[in-house]
């Protein structure tokens, strides 16, 4: 038994007589009412306590006939080992004075009644609020969204993220707890359940072991180190991959050859460079096995800033579904990826490109429930103010080519405008002076034209790109229809793939192989036969195909997790979310 259960048994002990003694149901009722709460470490309204109490029959909660119960020690205990928490645990729950008014009680002049009661209560709201904790974080969600209002109104940046409520009755998650004497049941219930979240808890008190031994080791400045280099230098990358385990073992030792001496440990050799590949593959860097400029500073990042990060992750991943499904597609936006699991297994695993800084893919969970082959790219009114009336402005030909009509609606059969007649000039997004519009019928084969000469003033106007392999939407979307207008689509710019950083899109996610995920959800969806739609992908004619199955996909950021080979996985904070939430956690905020 460590000091702190020690301690807190010894507070506890003298319960033992207390409780015994009969408390009467209206007396714990008569307390709520009449408490002042001037303790700190009572975070609930006297409402919320009195519904806790109500579903316990007005009877203490956490001490019985036999004194306090063991979950009363399990609960603070808990709350001190959060390896989350950890840093925080003073101001988020006044951990201190929670020890020294619980001793201050037992040594108060107070009736024994009243005294086992305070205790009760306290230990009631500690609940409530550690609770909280494990269902929503610290990260202030109203400030976060605040700080992305201002990201719009300040750079024109339009960042949505959603986060998943969690809705649980913690009162009777506690009775439920209660009656199998195990508190982990009621925790597990709201805590996260992101695959590998516990492993990546459990894996700071490693880091922290390692920081309190000095931390990583700091590499001198180098020009580059390689495979078959001999330098002194190599000996000190050695130490520092073996403490982040890139380097299982260090196979190296001093050899006499021919009366010379040599120290194979200041030799890069094989290992070392699999070593390497290693941390650049963890880091999301461009595995050469080459340690230069890049590398290095990577390896120099402190191991404070990586567990200050995990558990920043660890926190995003509280505003998570607690459930993600059997089969679900993942994407997480830093690493460019995404993932296909089923029954916790990677299915299908590709690289995907995502929105830039300036234009971010959303933050959501949705199911897709259809998917579209040869689509028309009916292009967001944002692209064609900021990109292509400039371009127009400088050459009004500029389209010429490029399969792309103007329509008055986004209706492709809709009245079409003629681009000659058109004064870019007096372009914005709800507006276009116009002289000439052409009315378009389309049938399975060819466009029917009709001219009308009548001018045109203050029509809406529409950019529509037929579909083609020039379209940027490629052969194919995956539609899962939300407010962001944002899916999953192939694209025709295959080139973006070979980068290892693969921000370039205007916010939906482009994919590598999306005939790979077409065939992957025709296995399982009798409403998607795939080698129909591949016949249909040779030609242009579009074609929806509603899905039996709807898949959930999940749009995350995490720049940090364990991935399912158990490696720990660090990378760069693309859109600045992790600056802006560090910024905006409250672990003061009482109310939760």
């Amino acid at each position: 038994m460590d000091t702190f259960k020690i301690f807190l048994s010894t507070i506890f002990f003298s319960s033992l007589l207390l409780a015994k003694t009969t408390i009467n149901p209206f007396t714990i009722s008569d307390n709520i009412e009449k408490s002042s709460y001037s303790s700190s470490n009572i975070f609930l309204s006297k409402p919320s306590i009195k519904n806790y109490y109500k579903i316990f029959d007005n009877q203490l909660i956490w001490s019985d006939k036999n004194g306090i119960k063991d979950i009363s020690i399990t609960l603070l205990e808990t709350i001190k080992n959060d390896p989350v928490l950890k840093p925080n645990i003073k101001i988020a729950f006044n951990f201190d004075e929670i020890l020294e008014q619980l001793s201050n009680l037992e040594n108060s002049n107070n009736s024994n009644t009243e005294n086992m009661i305070k205790i009760d209560l306290m230990l009631t709201s500690i609940f409530d609020k550690y609770m909280n904790y494990l269902s929503k974080g610290y990260i202030d969600w109203n400030n976060f969204k605040k700080e992305l209002e201002k990201l719009d109104k300040e750079e024109e940046i339009i960042a949505d993220w959603e986060k998943f409520d969690i809705k649980k009755n913690f009162a009777k998650l506690l009775k439920n707890a209660l009656k199998y004497n195990n508190l982990s049941s009621a925790f597990d219930e709201v805590n996260y359940t992101y695959p590998k979240s516990k492993e990546l808890a459990n894996t700071i008190h490693e880091f922290e072991n390692i920081s309190v031994k000095g931390g990583y080791i700091k590499l001198p400045t180098f020009d580059e180190l390689k495979f078959g280099d001999k330098k002194s230098i190599v000996k000190i990358l050695r130490e520092r991959l073996l403490q982040s385990k890139d380097l299982k073992e260090n196979i190296c030792d001093i050899q006499v050859i021919e009366s010379s001496i040599l120290d194979t440990c200041e030799i890069y050799d094989e290992n070392l460079e699999q070593a390497i590949k290693s941390f650049q593959r963890n880091h999301g860097l461009f595995a050469d096995g080459v340690v230069g400029i890049t590398t290095r500073k990577y390896l120099n990042i402190p191991i404070e800033t990586k567990i200050s990060k995990m558990r920043l992750n660890l926190e995003r991943m509280r505003w998570l579904p607690r459930s993600l499904g059997e089969k679900y597609l993942l994407v997480n936006i830093p690493d460019y990826r995404l993932k296909m699991y089923e029954n916790d297994k990677v299915k299908i695993d590709m690289k995907t490109v995502v929105g830039t800084k300036e234009n971010p893919t959303p933050i959501f969970s949705h199911n897709i429930s259809y998917v579209v082959l040869n689509p028309y790219w009916k292009i967001p009114e944002s692209i064609v103010k900021k990109e292509l009336i400039p371009k127009l402005l400088e050459n009004s030909n500029y389209l010429n080519g490029k399969d792309i009509k103007l329509h008055e609606n986004w209706n492709i059969t809709s009245a079409q405008f003629d681009f000659k007649s058109i004064d870019w000039n007096l372009y914005d997004e709800t507006r276009v002076a116009t002289t000439k519009l052409k009315t378009e019928i389309i049938d399975e084969e060819e466009f029917e034209i009709e001219e009308i000469t009548e001018p045109i003033q203050g029509q809406v106007i529409r950019f529509i790109q037929l579909p083609s392999d020039k379209n940027p939407l490629g052969r194919m979307k995956f539609m899962f229809p939300n407010k962001y207008a944002v899916y999953l689509h192939d694209t025709p710019e295959k080139e973006y793939f070979k980068s290892t950083k693969r921000a370039y899109s205007h916010g939906c996610v482009r994919l590598e192989e999306p005939k790979e995920l077409l065939k992957a959800i025709a296995l399982e969806d009798e409403n998607l036969d795939f080698s129909k739609a591949s016949v249909v992908l040779k030609n242009i004619k579009k074609e929806s195909i509603e899905l039996k199955k709807q898949i959930p996909v999940h749009i995350v950021y995490l720049t940090s997790w364990i991935d399912e080979n158990n490696n720990l996985q660090f990378r760069d904070d693309v859109y600045r979310y992790d600056q802006i939430q560090k910024k905006v956690i409250d672990y003061s905020n009482r109310s939760m």
